[in-house]
């Protein structure tokens, strides 16, 4: 591999936006060697037609990333790696994901929307009984993106604190030492076996519950790959989703007419893709390994070596998308790549977007003149991390809004 001159991920200075070397390797350099925060280096794929191709072309491997482990005798921790789903090529990943998948189905999570609305609805009325000013991070953005998903999936919702430090352990690219990764991990586990066990047990159509029985019942799933699959599901989406409210928060608080436009709408779905456009809580998607020597834009990428697409670059494509820069909410140009693509797209879309399409346009109803209490560049962003959004928001409104908007 070349000369490794960058170092992923790129600071957002401010933090609001974008870091300029994705429009400058867009154009001028749309493959370019980086290093990643452990010191490895990848190539960082920065166009849309490029990385879209890298999700779906079966050249880009994800289970050869842990080629190592599957080589000698391994522990329990990297079995449970073993038998991730996001870790999976064919034939192994298609069968468990169609094991899985009426699970995760739009048809499911819609039957969800009556209790999605009710959380919201309590989170928020505790809001605007608040005296602002107060950090919407930690009063609405922690919260209420962990509660709906852990009871989507079965798992209590007053183990949100500890499920909260420990998958942010484990996604963060630095501050932590291995025994620290390590016990997360073991603890993280621990819980998750002792959940399914109770779930096991017990009438339910919540996501452990389902597949309890199809692992106990019905064989179609192993133990392993269902404790691996709830690991997974949140160490993979628990902070995703929690960044990415928050996220789409701050980009309408700095677009008010945006926000006035979403909250009076009966359609918000076109409105919530664009926002999942326009805001990214992923730098990039899960790495991939080339099982030969391909070429992309030019470039020829050896055998085996590591292959990152950079999903908000790409997402911020102009050869894509007009104006990417702009949110517009009547745009004709579907396709972010936001939940991934191909073989690999993101199991908790569905449930991602119905939270988001419920408590979005509620919480700019509920509080119309809701308003960042710091100007936009002061606000803080968490560093050196690929899964990443604000540390804080603090935001201010009238104290008695009136009432919600119809």
């Amino acid at each position: 591999m070349p000369h490794c001159r960058h170092r992923f991920p790129f600071p957002r200075v401010p933090a609001t936006e974008l870091p300029a070397q994705y429009a400058a390797f867009r154009e001028d350099e749309p493959v370019v060697p980086v290093a990643m925060p452990s010191g490895d280096p990848a190539y960082l794929i920065t166009r849309y037609d490029d990385s879209r191709m890298v999700l779906t072309d079966p050249r880009f491997s994800r289970s050869l990333e842990l080629a190592g482990l599957r080589l000698g005798a391994v522990g329990i921790a990297d079995h449970l790696l073993l038998s991730t789903l996001a870790n999976m090529d064919r034939p192994e990943h298609p069968r468990l994901r169609r094991t899985v998948a009426s699970a995760f189905s739009r048809q499911h999570v819609e039957r969800l929307r009556p209790r999605v609305e009710e959380v919201t609805d309590v989170f928020l009325t505790e809001l605007a009984r608040s005296h602002p000013p107060l950090d919407l991070a930690e009063a609405l953005c922690n919260k209420l993106p962990a509660a709906v998903l852990l009871e989507y999936l079965g798992i209590p919702t007053g183990d949100r604190q500890d499920l909260l430090h420990w998958t942010k352990v484990l996604t963060d690219l630095s501050g932590h030492t291995q025994q620290e990764v390590d016990e997360a991990r073991e603890l993280l586990h621990q819980h998750l076996k002792e959940v399914i066990a109770r779930r096991r047990g017990e009438p339910g159509d919540d996501v452990l519950a389902m597949l309890s029985r199809r692992c106990y019942t019905d064989g179609h799933i192993s133990e392993l790959e269902l404790e691996a699959l709830a690991m997974f599901l949140l160490i993979g989406g628990l902070h995703t989703v929690v960044y990415q409210l928050g996220l789409i928060v701050v980009a309408l608080l700095r677009d008010p007419a945006r926000a006035a436009e979403l909250a009076t709408t009966e359609q918000t779905e076109p409105a919530i893709e664009e926002l999942l456009r326009f805001t990214n809580a992923v730098e990039s998607s899960l790495l991939r390994i080339t099982t030969e020597e391909v070429e992309i834009a030019g470039v020829t990428i050896p055998a085996g070596s590591a292959v990152l697409p950079a999903i908000p670059a790409a997402n911020h494509d102009p050869e894509r998308f007009s104006r990417p820069e702009t949110i517009d909410f009547a745009r004709n140009e579907p396709g972010h790549l936001t939940f991934g693509h191909g073989m690999h797209r993101c199991l908790g879309a569905p449930i991602s977007r119905l939270m988001l399409n419920v408590a979005v346009p509620a919480l700019f109803r509920r509080l119309p003149d809701l308003r960042l209490a710091v100007p936009p560049g002061r606000l803080h962003w968490l560093p050196d991390r690929l899964l990443t959004g604000y540390e804080s928001i603090p935001v201010t409104w009238s104290h008695d809004p009136g009432p919600p908007r119809a």
